[in-house]
């Protein structure tokens, strides 16, 4: 099982971040990202940090030991991959773009995530998943404000919502599910402080659920029986412990701006032009209709500025 490594960089910007303002705030997923796993005993590949000498397992030591030498901000960060709206001779595809970086007065360093791969013969050699340093990576950590990032992710959505919408056939589930998740993020968006926290409520509810059904229904011994609903019911908390970044964002005393801006800009993924490429389904009409990529590249844009700027937030 590898690491779940967008969650756990994600919170090791907020969890970073806030302790550099003083805060003594802690997240399950980067103490123990194996926590919601079925049976513990098994290997756990995630080595932690690739240090001198070996390796850090604990991300408390390895932040100190940076605090130390000067840390000045830790940041988690995405990338966009403008291959991916090219149909026809798209240019090679950017280097994949480092998960952590860390800012010094005078320097920054980047730290990839790798783990192992099957080699030829189809078996995964000895595991060392982990965050190793790129000293070669000199791209820049900038990130928009949390205000610049929603003012220009709510342009993008509504831009999209308006393309999309009227050219989404109501019959077609998958013309429908790009439709309204742009039509949910608008929602979002819009949500005043009031409105977006019983938002939260009704969302954690449906996560809570969610989780418990997939606890129930991958439980190792099948069929879950009513004797296994609380083992089942303790590893769907923990799991949804170790995925709930936005309440580790609220513990990170982060503005509720903040929080909405990560909430309506997850999972924010239209349809590119390598999906054209490589999709064996037919694809919505609109998908090629005139004006559809570059709306839909300005949302996908927009998106993953709007993840950056909330997550590594210090406000």
């Amino acid at each position: 099982m590898t690491l779940h490594v967008q969650f756990y960089a994600w919170q090791a910007a907020i969890v970073g971040n806030a302790r550099l303002r003083g805060l003594e705030l802690r997240a399950l997923m980067l103490e123990d990202p194996y926590a919601g796993v079925f049976q513990r005993g098994q290997k756990e590949p995630f080595r932690g940090f690739k240090v001198e000498g070996g390796f850090e397992p604990s991300f408390d030591a390895w932040f100190d030991s940076m605090k130390a030498r000067g840390l000045v901000a830790i940041r988690s960060l995405g990338y966009h991959e403008p291959a991916d709206w090219v149909l026809h001779s798209p240019p090679p595809p950017l280097p994949r773009l480092p998960e952590l970086v860390l800012v010094f007065p005078d320097r920054n360093v980047w730290y990839r995530h790798v783990h192992a791969w099957p080699g030829p013969d189809g078996k995964v050699k000895e595991p060392e998943e982990c965050f190793e340093a790129v000293p070669e990576e000199t791209r820049s950590p900038a990130v928009p404000s949390v205000e610049d990032a929603e003012r220009e992710l709510l342009a993008a959505t509504r831009a999209y919502v308006d393309f999309v919408g009227p050219r989404a056939r109501s019959d077609d589930s998958t013309d429908m599910f790009y439709a309204t998740m742009g039509r949910t993020a608008l929602e979002r968006l819009l949500d005043d402080e009031a409105r977006f926290r019983e938002r939260l409520v009704v969302l954690r509810d449906e996560q809570k659920r969610e989780y418990q059904r997939r606890a129930r229904d991958w439980w190792p011994v099948q069929p879950a029986t009513r004797a296994m609903r609380p083992l089942y019911l303790a590893n769907a908390a923990k799991n949804l412990q170790l995925d709930d970044y936005l309440r580790v964002m609220e513990e990170a005393g982060l503005s509720w701006r903040a929080v909405r801006l990560a909430c309506a800009a997850q999972d924010l993924v239209p349809l590119n032009m390598r999906h054209e490429r490589t999709s064996e389904e037919t694809l919505p009409p609109y998908v090629n209709t005139p004006g559809y990529v570059p709306i839909a590249e300005r949302f996908a844009l927009a998106a993953g500025n709007a993840r950056n700027a909330a997550v590594n937030a210090t406000t």
